[in-house]
C-alpha cells in the first residue's frame, strides 16, 4: 500500500510501474465520494491488473485524506493526490471567459502536462461513473499518432450541436469522461495552453469538453459505446422511471446531467448500485446527499410526483418555491 502527497506546479515523483495502468481523476468536494466507488468499481471488474491511481485537486480536505489513505490500505493500493496550485492559471486569469468558470473546471486540462515523465498514457476517468467490466481492451489499444482514444459524444445532439458551433474542422465530437490519453504526443501538441486558451477566451456550452475538443480535433482514435455509456439519470427519474439496465458489453456507464447516484433524492436503481460498492469502499459511512438547491428540490419534486408520491412531491415543490424565493432577494 502507498499514498503520496505532491503539489501541481512542480515535479511529479519518478516511478512508473512496469504493466501499471495510470488512471487519473480531477475532483473538487463534491466527487471525491463518486471518485472512491469508481475505484472499488474498478478493482472489482479488474482483479489481475495492478493500478496506479492519480487524484488531482486543487484542495483535499483532511477527511477525504484520511479516505483516501484508509482506501488504498484496505486494497493495497497506490494512490497519489497532487494539490494543485491554483497559480499555475495565472497566465490566463486576464482573458474575457476565465473568471466564469470554477476551478475546478480547469483540472482535466492539467493532468497529461503533470504526469509527463511518470507514463506515456493514461486513463482519465470522470468521478461519476462506475465500472461493470474489464478494461484490459482498452488498456491495448494502440495510439499510435493520435493524442487520445475517445466515446463519440450523442451524435443525434451533443455532437450536432457543438461540431457546427466550434467550427471543427473535422465533423467529429467526443465526451470527455473517459479518456486514453498518448501523454508524449499530448505535450507535443501542447495541448494544454491550446485548451485552456479556449476554454478562458471563448463562451463554450461544454467548458472544458468543448475546449479539448477544439484542441484534439482530427487527432483522436474513436472506441466503442461501450466505454463510455452516457446514463442521464434525470431523464429517467423525471418520466418516473427507475429500473436501471447495464446491457452486457457496457465496462463504464458514465452518470451524467445534476442527478447523481450518490443523491438520497435520487428515485432510480442506480443509487443502490451506487451504494453496494460504496459499501466497500472507505466512504461507506457517509450519507447519501440531501437535495440543497432549488434546481434540486424542482427535480426532486417532479420525480416523486411520477413516482405518484403527491403528498411528498406537493411538499418538495413548495420547499422548491421558498429556495427560489430566498435565493432572488439575495
Amino acid at each position: 500500500m502507498k499514498t503520496t502527497s505532491e503539489t501541481g506546479g512542480g515535479n511529479v515523483p519518478q516511478g512508473s510501474a512496469g504493466g501499471a495502468l495510470h488512471v487519473a481523476f480531477g475532483v473538487d468536494s463534491g466527487y471525491f465520494r463518486g471518485m472512491g466507488a469508481a475505484i472499488v468499481s474498478l478493482l472489482q471488474h479488474n482483479a489481475q491488473q495492478r493500478f496506479i491511481f492519480h487524484v488531482f485537486a486543487f484542495a483535499v480536505s483532511e477527511d477525504s485524506r484520511n479516505r483516501l489513505d484508509r482506501l488504498a490500505q484496505r486494497y493495497d493500493l497506490d494512490i497519489r493526490t497532487h494539490l494543485l496550485d491554483a497559480h499555475m492559471l495565472d497566465a490566463f486569469r486576464a482573458f474575457p471567459c476565465f473568471a466564469q468558470h470554477q476551478l475546478g473546471t480547469f483540472i482535466r486540462l492539467l493532468i497529461p502536462n503533470l504526469l509527463h515523465g511518470i507514463s506515456d498514457r493514461v486513463l482519465y476517468l470522470d468521478a461519476d461513473l462506475l465500472c461493470f467490466g474489464s478494461i484490459a481492451a482498452l488498456h491495448a489499444i494502440e495510439l499510435d499518432g493520435a493524442i487520445a482514444a475517445a466515446v463519440h459524444d450523442e451524435v443525434s445532439t451533443t455532437a450536432k450541436t457543438q461540431i457546427a458551433a466550434l467550427g471543427l474542422a473535422k465533423p467529429e465530437y467526443f465526451n470527455a469522461g473517459v479518456m486514453l490519453i498518448n501523454v508524449p504526443e499530448w505535450i507535443r501538441a501542447d495541448v494544454q495552453t491550446r485548451a485552456l486558451t479556449v476554454l478562458s477566451t471563448q463562451q463554450l456550452l461544454f467548458a472544458d469538453q468543448d475546449a479539448l475538443n477544439v484542441a484534439l480535433n482530427g487527432r483522436v482514435v474513436y472506441i466503442g459505446d461501450e466505454w463510455n455509456t452516457r446514463y442521464h439519470l434525470v431523464d429517467y427519474t423525471s418520466r418516473g422511471e427507475s429500473e436501471l439496465v447495464v446491457p452486457p458489453q457496457v465496462v463504464f456507464m458514465h452518470f451524467t446531467g445534476p442527478v447523481k447516484p450518490w443523491q438520497d433524492w435520487c428515485l432510480h436503481d442506480a443509487r443502490k448500485v451506487f451504494l453496494q460498492v460504496q459499501d466497500r469502499s472507505s466512504w461507506s459511512d457517509m450519507p447519501l446527499d440531501p437535495p440543497r438547491t432549488a434546481r434540486e428540490f424542482k427535480l426532486y419534486s417532479k420525480s416523486l410526483m411520477k413516482h405518484g408520491r403527491w403528498k411528498e412531491g406537493i411538499c418538495m415543490h413548495l420547499r422548491y418555491l421558498r429556495k427560489r424565493s430566498a435565493s432572488k432577494k439575495r
